[in-house]
């Protein structure tokens, strides 16, 4: 249904966009608003705005799409710029629950707003269109007041959904101290790994109602790296720590030691997630 909703509100810009009748705020700025609601609550600098946003060239090429991170991404309203005519001064005009377009310079828009260089690809008198619905906005102390909230209930189901897992599938085995499950199912006679080893495995990924969705062994692809170099969640190095080269476990890892509150590609927040792990080799 997400899905579905989405990618009504991409063919309902598009075809907006397809219309004239754009505003000018005399600075380069030029906006048309598809719905407005000039009676909600206004975007006031140094509050916060969850959004759907993305943006494309003036060919519909996307440049950035939060639909890709979350369906409510968050954006820190900022000041007008000095100069006028940016993407900010525009989020400034937008009120809970619009919907707009806007048309920044490209140039400007990677140098002023990203201070960034500019792509390639971009030529002067360029344009960037941004699609934009405001979902709502908060102040700082509403947001970090809804999150404590929201965080609570996420943590409490997260935390029922693995107990509930634990139960069905029979698993008697103490979480560590951090608060992984470590299951040995084939125990190693080679070397532990230290702090700084660089290990080979073999893994599975899997979310707690059995959906895979990482898998070393289809890809005939073992997974190397070294340890103490953040490369890897810290569940699994802790986990992988309490390994022997040539053992095999399963990780049960809640989201605090995984992926965390936020999305993270195909991992939705709160994910307790596990891993099936061979451990091939330690150097």
């Amino acid at each position: 249904m997400r899905s579905y909703l989405l990618f009504l509100l991409a063919i309902f810009f598009l075809n907006a966009c397809k219309n004239d009748n754009f505003k000018n705020d005399g600075n380069g700025l030029e906006y048309k608003f598809i719905i407005s609601n000039p009676n909600n609550r206004i975007a006031t600098p140094g509050e916060i705005m969850e959004v759907v946003m993305y943006y494309t060239t003036e060919k519909d090429s996307i440049l950035y799409d939060t639909r890709e991170f979350t369906d409510k991404f968050k954006i820190k309203i900022k000041n007008p710029s000095v100069n006028g005519g940016t993407i900010d001064d525009g989020i400034l005009l937008m009120h809970e629950g619009d919907s707009a377009i806007f048309k920044v310079d490209a140039i400007r828009f990677y140098t002023e707003t990203k201070q960034e260089e500019v792509p390639s690809f971009i030529k002067k008198g360029d344009k960037i269109i941004f699609y934009i619905k405001a979902l709502q906005i908060y102040s700082v102390k509403e947001y970090f007041e809804k999150n404590k909230q929201q965080q609570y209930m996420n943590e409490k189901e997260e935390l029922e959904g693995l107990q509930n897992y634990l139960k069905i599938s029979n698993i008697n085995a103490k979480p560590t101290a951090s608060g992984i499950y470590y299951i040995e199912k084939k125990k190693g006679y080679g070397k532990k790994p230290t702090d700084t080893s660089t290990v080979k495995i073999h893994y599975l990924v899997s979310f707690l109602g059995g959906e895979i969705f990482d898998n070393t062994y289809e890809r005939n692809e073992p997974f190397e790296f070294q340890l103490g170099k953040n490369i890897v969640i810290p569940g699994l190095e802790e986990g992988i720590k309490l390994m022997n080269e040539g053992g095999e476990a399963t990780l049960i890892i809640p989201s605090k030691l995984a992926y965390g509150s936020q999305q993270y590609k195909i991992i939705p927040p709160y994910s307790t997630i596990i891993f099936e792990i061979n451990l091939l080799d330690v150097k």
